[in-house]
């Protein structure tokens, strides 16, 4: 089995607890989400811990057609060893009464929010591909935010990138979505990698700088509205346990 450390371990045992879904509500703190007993999410546990990939996930929960279509607008080229992004954690959720996803990115330390962050694609056909999908997300939310600029981008900050461009995919698909930033305090054994987030302000504070650098700090706590449906980027900590 592999060792997991850091937020892939914080978030497992968040995961395990007894009252998972109330303490995931009470994170996001969000009335209009909702978490129910039916709800589907991956990683499971630690026993059965595989990252999710959005277009396989989708075809087991809100819209089958959706997986083959998130696949075809991100990747020109799809192989069986292809990967999409991977996500900490994907549930299905019920938003303003309307099924939806929340998609978590969780961080554990400082080292881990990299402007720098790249596309590690080698096929070009797929980097095209995943340039022309980062930049219609970022030319259509800049047509809905008014008086900011919206930078995301293929060769910087990459990660964060990416998951603004899948959460504007989905809500224009009709699919509402939360994308939660989740900053792990006080990972211990990660300490010999970076510096670790010592409270909610310093892991705050740090995701605010590092989204400065696409403009996606204007998007935070903010429902975009695409039309058929919206998303909302959301900055949250959680005490490691």
């Amino acid at each position: 089995m592999k060792i997991l450390k850091g937020s892939q371990r914080a978030m497992l045992e968040l995961i395990g607890s007894p009252d998972f879904l109330v303490q995931l509500e009470g994170l996001i703190d969000d009335s209009s989400v909702k978490f129910s007993k039916d709800d589907i999410f991956k990683p499971l546990s630690k026993e059965n811990f595989k990252e999710a990939e959005l277009k396989n996930f989708l075809k087991q929960t809100i819209r089958p057609e959706l997986g083959d279509q998130i696949r075809d607008w991100w990747l020109k080229v799809s192989k069986p060893s292809t990967r999409t992004p991977n996500w900490d954690f994907i549930s299905t959720c019920t938003i303003n009464g309307q099924k939806g996803l929340l998609l978590v990115e969780a961080k554990a330390h400082k080292s881990e929010v990299n402007e720098n962050d790249k596309c590690g694609s080698t096929n070009e056909q797929n980097r095209k591909k995943i340039n022309r999908a980062i930049n219609q997300a970022k030319e259509d939310i800049n047509n809905k935010v008014p008086f900011t600029l919206i930078a995301i981008s293929r060769d910087k900050c990459y990660q964060l990138s990416n998951r603004v461009a899948h959460a504007w995919w989905l809500a224009n698909q009709g699919v509402p979505v939360v994308l939660l930033y989740l900053g792990f305090l006080n990972c211990q054994e990660m300490k010999n990698n970076g510096k670790l987030f010592e409270n909610d302000s310093d892991w705050r504070n740090c995701f605010r700088v590092y989204a400065s650098k696409v403009g996606v700090n204007n998007l935070i706590s903010k429902p975009i509205n695409c039309g058929k449906s919206e998303f909302k980027l959301i900055c949250r900590s959680y005490p490691k346990l």
